[in-house]
């Protein structure tokens, strides 16, 4: 492949054509892709965290099997039930709910969390009328699965990531702004609604309770991807998110905070970031 075609692929991408470079060298004797290569095989929104997270395939191995990891290639060892085993495209995969938990036992927070609220949108849909009793229900099952493997690596922070994986969330970002508000110790709710003065249906990202302010994640998805523009122009978009803005903050008298993907990569950035638009941060000192 060209290298400035290379380059300019996105990591998610590039992870992929390596996991996939492997599956063509196995031959008949296809490994079972597990963890950031089974998400990206599933098709989940993988944030890369750090440097680096794209370079390595991962496969889960049988504790028997011969072979280490390698520069390219991250061997995980484990067991395998039949239930947690599925072909994708041909490719032999972790099952979705299998990688969300092996995700959120392994990889940084700010992966885990968009691949588990991705996860739980395939395997429940968006959830924007609120009713989780099976996304509930699937997490009692896999705190049940976890308790069997107390005292394991990452069983804790698994335990964590779970509570607050959440189908309602719309994108990766969404997702990430999420997890640093919970570190940061601010009450709020996801996927607001807001009922538009001719029958339309607002959903505000966040609305930070008992602060009278709703919060808004602008990545470029939402400006550049046809999913959300629905052939509308980038003029069109921005003005209808003005005019949504203005009839939300008419209906409602709340405010608006937007942030971008600067604001959050850390908590205290993103803490910094609201406070500096008259939030009160309670987690940031």
């Amino acid at each position: 492949m060209d290298a400035k075609v290379w380059k300019a692929m996105r990591p998610e991408d590039r992870l992929l054509a390596r996991t996939l470079a492997v599956a063509g060298l196995a031959g008949e004797r296809q490994p079972v892709f597990s963890h950031l290569s089974a998400a990206v095989i599933w098709g989940l929104p993988v944030y890369f965290r750090h440097r680096g997270q794209a370079d390595r395939v991962h496969l889960l191995m049988d504790r028997s099997a011969p072979g280490r990891s390698s520069a390219t290639v991250l061997r995980h060892v484990g067991d395998l039930a039949d239930e947690e085993l599925c072909v994708v495209e041909g490719l032999r995969v972790t099952s979705l709910t299998r990688t969300v938990v092996d995700l959120s036992r392994s990889a940084p927070a700010e992966t885990a969390i968009g691949c588990a609220d991705a996860g739980l949108r395939v395997l429940f849909g968006s959830r924007r009328d609120g009713r989780l009793d099976d996304v509930e229900a699937w997490k009692e099952e896999q705190y049940r699965l976890l308790g069997d493997m107390r005292g394991m690596r990452g069983v804790a922070e698994a335990r964590r990531m779970l509570r607050i994986a959440d189908p309602r969330a719309d994108s990766v970002a969404e997702s990430v702004s999420r997890l640093q508000l919970v570190r940061l110790g601010i009450p709020h709710e996801i996927q607001a609604h807001v009922a538009g003065l001719d029958g339309e249906n607002y959903w505000m990202d966040f609305d930070f309770i008992g602060q009278r302010t709703f919060g808004e994640m602008d990545g470029t998805v939402k400006y550049t991807d046809q999913k959300y523009m629905r052939g509308r122009t980038l003029e069109e978009v921005l003005l209808e998110e003005r005019e949504r803005e203005a009839q939300v903050k008419g209906i409602t008298r709340k405010d608006f905070v937007r942030w971008g993907w600067s604001a959050i990569p850390t908590a205290r950035r993103f803490g910094r970031v609201l406070r500096g638009f008259g939030l009160d941060v309670p987690g940031l000192g």
